[in-house]
């Protein structure tokens, strides 16, 4: 298999290993959205804490604290697809409004990687 370069520099040779590496923008956008500041916890998310349960950010902080670290021999290809679904709807909803398909920033450029390789991978 071809070694695949992504946004990040790194070389990656699964298509897992690749998938982990497209979440990397997403989780650094999260991290710079959210203010963990005073959370108890900074930002790691507790299902059975009713703090992390009632929180604004609960949903997002969820999501982040489930693919924070890379863990490709962990993650089967399916939950990191729909890792990058959720990541993608997040960065369209909240940082691709209302760019155009010919938009050049760094989040679209990272949206139209991310539905072409999730195109790719059905």
């Amino acid at each position: 298999m071809d070694t695949m370069t992504t946004l990040s520099g790194r070389n990656e040779r699964s298509l897992s290993g690749y998938a982990d590496s497209l979440l990397d923008y997403p989780r650094w956008l999260l991290e710079r959205d959210v203010d963990f500041t005073h959370c108890e916890f900074q930002g790691s998310y507790t299902e059975t804490t009713d703090y992390c349960v009632s929180c604004e950010f609960g949903v997002a902080c969820h999501w982040l604290t489930r693919v924070r670290s890379p863990h490709s021999a962990e993650n089967v290809l399916p939950e990191l697809l729909q890792a990058l679904i959720t990541a993608a709807d997040y960065v369209q909803k909240t940082h691709c409004q209302p760019h155009n398909r010919a938009c050049g920033c760094p989040n679209c450029v990272w949206l139209r990687e991310v539905r072409g390789f999730l195109r790719s991978n059905r």
